[in-house]
């Protein structure tokens, strides 16, 4: 994890039905093991943004 002088907060505003469902599935991975059960939501977003400057195309992937 960088030093605090590395890092930036973000902010996002989402609906609570977005929240609420991917709450959902952080706690689905963690019971099927796809992830530590201590994995936070701060961690679980992060690790989603580096999969997507990993992979671009994943912004074009999302449907709402």
């Amino acid at each position: 994890m960088p030093s605090k002088d590395e890092t930036k907060n973000v902010s996002l505003q989402a609906s609570e039905k977005m929240v609420d469902e991917f709450d959902r599935a952080l706690k689905q991975a963690q019971l099927n093991g796809d992830i530590e059960l201590d994995t936070s939501r701060s961690e679980a977003l992060r690790r989603l943004m580096m999969a997507a400057i990993d992979d671009p195309s994943l912004f074009g992937e999302v449907d709402e």
